[in-house]
Order: C-alpha cells, then structure tokens, then sequence
C-alpha cells in the first residue's frame, strides 16, 4: 500500500518544486513530490538561470558539477538595436560583486532531468512521477491533498502544500486562490548552432524588427533562437513577421542559419502571458514560482524566481519557528516586491522593444541613449533584471530615468509635433506609465 503520511506535498518537479523540496531538508519533515512527468522536449521551457538563482541553487546543494557540465556560462546580455540606430552593439555584462559573474543556460530537457536526479537522491524526500493533485481540501490548520496516479488515487493529510506546478496551476485553483491571466505573446523555438553569434558567451537580443529576437547558447554547442509575436500583431501572417525579424539581424551568417532552422525545424511554441494572482498563499498552501504569478519570458525571470521563493520560504519558517501560519504569512509579504518589480520590469521592456506607438518608440529611444551613454545605468539595468536588485524602488526610479532619456533623444522630433502633437505623445506616454504601474502593484 502508498504511503500517505507527508509532511508537506509538492506539486511539481521542476526547478521551482526541486527547490522547495531541498530547502525544506534541516526541518526533519517528510516530502511527497507529486510530479505528472510531462514531455517537456515537446515545449518551451526555462533554460536561462541569473547569477542570484545559481546562488541560490549552490545553497541548496543543488548544482551538480557533473549534472551542469553542458550548461552555456552566459556572461550578460548583448543588444543589437538594428538599422535605424547606431549599428554597433550595447554591452549589458554581469557585475562582478554578484557572487557568480556568470548566468548559466542548459537545455530544458537536461536540467529539469538534472534536478529531478537530485531530488531522487534526498533521503527526506520521495517522487512520485506520472501522478498529480486532482482535488484539495484546505484547512487553517491541515491540508487534506488528493493524488491521482492511473486509475488510483489516494487522499492524504499535510501540514503544508507547496503549489510549484507552474504558470497554469491546478492546484492554485483546487486550493481557492483565484488569478487573472493576460497573453502577450505566440514565442516560438529554434535551435541553431554557435558558429555565427556575435558575441560568444552573452544572451543576444536583436531589436531591430517589429519584436524582438531572444538568441542564447544552451549547452553542447547549441543555441535557442527565440522568436516573439505580440498578440497586437497576429494579424500579420506569422512566416511575413518572422522574416521580417529576420531581416533586421546585422550579420548575413545569423541570417542563412535561423532561416534554414525555421524551414527544417517544426519549432517548439508558447503562449507567454502575465498571470496575477490573488494571493501567494492561503492557510496551508503556499504558490511558488511561476505559480505565485509571472510575466513575459523575455526577462528570464522565471527560474530564477523559483529558486528564490524555496530561500523564501525556508528563511519565514525558521524564522517562525516552524509555524507554518506565520511563516506563510512572512512568506507573503517579502514576496510582493520583488514579484511587482519582476511583472513591471518584464512588462516595459517588451513593450518598448515591441514598439509600434510614438510613446513605445521614445522608451525604446531612451532605453537604447541610456545604455549606450550611461555605464551605471547598465549596471543598474542588469541588476534588476537579473533579480539581484529586486526593489520595486529601483524598477520605478530606472522607468523614470529612461523617460527622460527618451525626450532627450527625440527632443527635435518632439518640437516638431507641434503643442497638439506633442500633449498627445505626452498622454500617451502617462498612459503606458499609469498601465504598467498599475497593473504590476495588483501583483501579490
């Protein structure tokens, strides 16, 4: 007969779930990993890790050498702005005091078998593969938590259960915790090899077509070439917009490489969406992850997030002295800053690389003057999207600073709108602000 008698369930095997389950390891607590054992070589998943997450991940005791031998050290992020710009690249590296100065990149397939392997080998902890959680009954004191594997299904009573099953969680819903789900985009997947980058080591992002182009070395001398059409532009045929993204990569190699990969390649595909939900806990469940919420992949934050809420979580339980009710609720408020910074952050940036409006045009125009122009202000842009500055202060005073960049660079332009003209950019311009503002702080 199963056993049934866990501590704490955690719905989920991924690096969020895998996180949780080794940080919950000096407690002396029992863990179930419920985990359905999806195939994911058939979808796009996480596969970027920021220095803070690779952190984290040594803390945990989670980082393999062996198990991470494939994986791409990825030093920053290039950006190429494209042909109505300077030509020349922008430079976005990883601060050395960051602990790791490198991020870390490996196939999705690999690392979530990597993760898995360890999980497995925790004497505290037992997976359970091809099950998952069909129903919860959640009590202030206990969980009661319905686990379904083939034509079984056992019913079994918790002091906690962590929800780690992703953006679309199930169990968030079981458990009574209602979210709001926005699309932004159709991405899809290629892979390539690393013979044409332009700059070995780094994250490319190309902005020169009407989306932006994700480029980053996986591991094994492959690459993932990330296309993005915003859903304000599935009007256009999607092989008319990819050409077009196409079109505007500087380098003729690149060029031939990704659009051989799009003709001999099916793609892998995902619907990116900013997901908000209610609350991040609720008597005895606690969201970790993309399940407590996320945002446009373009930031890479998802991973990296989900290592950070494991800490999070173990930090408030020791903190409480292993009182699980106030422990969550510690647990909930240290979580909405970051989480409002992440959404604010992931929001603005594809919006101004996805610019087709005058407003999203002088962002995308100040981002490009203030990177270029500022050292500090690159630093103070990789901080933040690398989660190692994770203040929604910090978000908010580089949103404003950009602004004034923007002005700056289409300053002439600007006069030239006229006083109608330009109150019109200017309410525009409120308007993305007002929306992005607004719009992270119902973040929970």
């Amino acid at each position: 007969m199963a056993r049934t008698d866990y501590d704490v369930v955690i719905a989920g095997g991924g690096i969020a779930g895998v996180a949780a389950a080794a940080a919950l390891k000096d407690f002396g607590w029992s863990v179930l990993i419920v985990e359905p054992g999806q195939r994911s070589d058939r979808r796009l998943g996480g596969e970027l890790i920021h220095p803070a997450g690779v952190t984290a991940l040594k803390e945990l005791g989670l980082f393999d050498e062996v198990a991470f031998r494939d994986a791409a050290p990825i030093k920053g992020f290039v950006v190429l702005p494209g042909p109505t710009e300077d030509w020349s690249d922008i430079r976005l590296p990883y601060a050395d005091n960051w602990g790791p100065r490198s991020a870390i990149a490996l196939d999705h397939v690999q690392l979530r078998a990597a993760l898995q392997t360890a999980a497995e080998s925790m004497p505290h902890v037992t997976v359970r593969k091809g099950t998952r959680v069909v129903g919860v009954e959640n009590g202030r004191s206990e969980v009661k938590v319905a686990v379904a594997g083939g034509k079984n299904t056992l019913t079994m009573t918790c002091r906690l259960l962590v929800a780690a099953d992703g953006a679309s969680s199930s169990v968030r819903t079981y458990a009574g915790i209602a979210h709001w789900r926005r699309p932004i985009s159709s991405m899809t997947g290629y892979l390539i090899g690393d013979a044409n980058l332009p700059a070995p080591g780094f994250g490319h992002l190309f902005l020169g077509g009407s989306a932006p182009l994700l480029v980053y070395e996986i591991g094994g001398r492959r690459v993932r070439v990330l296309f993005d059409q915003p859903i304000g532009q599935s009007s256009v045929p999607t092989d008319v917009h990819r050409s077009q993204v196409v079109a505007a990569v500087p380098q003729s190699s690149l060029r031939a490489e990704i659009a051989a990969a799009m003709e001999a390649q099916r793609g892998l595909r995902f619907v990116s969406a900013d997901i908000l939900v209610e609350r991040s806990t609720l008597n005895r469940v606690v969201l970790v992850g993309d399940a407590g919420g996320c945002c446009h992949p373009l930031t890479a934050t998802g991973m990296t997030i989900g290592v950070s809420d494991a800490l999070r979580l173990r930090d408030t339980l020791w903190q409480a002295g292993g009182n699980v009710a106030l422990a969550l609720a510690r647990y909930s408020r240290q979580r909405r800053a970051p989480q409002r910074s992440r959404l604010l952050v992931a929001s603005a940036l594809h919006d101004a690389c996805s610019a087709t409006k005058p407003e999203g045009q002088l962002i995308r125009a100040g981002l490009i003057r203030y990177w270029r122009q500022n050292a500090r202000g690159r630093q103070s842009t990789m901080a933040i999207l690398a989660m190692s500055d994770r203040r929604l202060y910090s978000a908010l005073r580089e949103m404003f600073i950009v602004i004034r960049h923007g002005i700056a660079a289409k300053w002439n332009g600007w006069s030239l709108l006229g006083v109608g003209g330009s109150l019109r950019l200017m309410a525009g311009l409120t308007g993305v602000v007002m929306r992005q503002v607004g719009f992270a702080m119902r973040a929970r």
